[in-house]
């Protein structure tokens, strides 16, 4: 299976889906046709796009996939990948280097997962009445039209991100995976820089009165301003970084992008940072 990093933030989503499915049907293994559902559930993503599209509806496609295999009496901790599974993952890399793609969306995964008969993605897809080769074409539409989940991805591949920092990003991703939440917004990105306790931006934001209990209240209502994608404010942190001689993007140029960015701006204020006080602070720690 190729590296977790490469996969884009609906690809995780996607494979999340697949083990939970795993888990709520009592069955054994990972199967192609978990993951297919999987991507069918990852609203936002050119995936689910495309099967909405083709008409496949989730709850059929639910009944269907539960009854293609025997459940176990009870659900599964940690269900393994079907060797089918990590065939169509494989596939899935393949297809992204065949693209010149540096990542693996859901539109991989579902050329991997057509790509090979075996695996109950197949069966899953005959009993919806919805050919393979469907699904593989309408993946090439969307490719050549330009459709792509590449953007995070690509500014932190692009930037020259301090180790620090590219920890606080891939656990910001890792939150919104797990609230199943459609894309990496300023909410994630913000509750993980408080918490991550050796990043000089926590305690910045302890000083400056970071409220968590305000950001975890935004994150499950979903406020615009939570879920307002984070690639603006990484951008404005990368200027940041270069336009103060930094050979690198730290916690604290993270969080000079906040505060460059009106609704990152925004956001702090509603969890109850004075962006004032806390831009002078880091102008403080920043000049030494």
């Amino acid at each position: 299976m190729s590296s977790y990093n490469r996969y884009s933030h609906h690809a995780r989503r996607a494979l999340t889906h697949a083990g939970l499915l795993v888990q709520r049907f009592h069955h054994p293994r990972v199967d192609t046709g978990h993951l297919l559902v999987g991507v069918l559930l990852s609203k936002g993503s050119i995936g689910h796009t495309i099967l909405a599209e083709l008409d496949l509806q989730r709850d059929t496609a639910e009944t269907h996939l539960a009854r293609l295999t025997l459940p176990l009496d009870t659900a599964p901790e940690n269900p393994p990948n079907d060797a089918a599974l990590d065939i169509a993952l494989e596939l899935a890399a393949d297809e992204s280097q065949w693209l010149g793609h540096h990542y693996i969306g859901t539109e991989h995964l579902l050329l991997g997962i057509t790509r090979t008969n075996i695996g109950n993605a197949s069966d899953l897809l005959r009993e919806l009445s919805v050919p393979a080769d469907q699904v593989r074409r309408r993946v090439r539409q969307a490719l050549n039209a330009g459709a792509n989940e590449d953007s995070l991805e690509l500014v932190r591949r692009d930037a020259s991100l301090s180790e620090l920092s590219k920890r606080v990003l891939n656990a910001a991703e890792q939150v919104a995976v797990q609230m199943d939440h459609e894309g990496v917004g300023l909410g994630h990105l913000l509750l993980v820089l408080k918490r991550e306790r050796r990043a000089m931006a926590a305690r910045l934001l302890d000083e400056c009165h970071l409220d968590l209990a305000l950001i975890d209240q935004a994150l499950d209502q979903r406020s615009a301003a939570a879920m307002t994608s984070l690639e603006d404010v990484l951008l404005e942190a990368v200027e940041y970084a270069e336009n103060l001689g930094s050979h690198y993007t730290g916690t604290e140029h993270l969080l000079l992008g906040f505060l460059a960015h009106p609704v990152g701006e925004y956001l702090l204020q509603q969890c109850g940072v004075d962006p004032e006080t806390l831009r002078t602070r880091l102008e403080s720690v920043i000049n030494g």
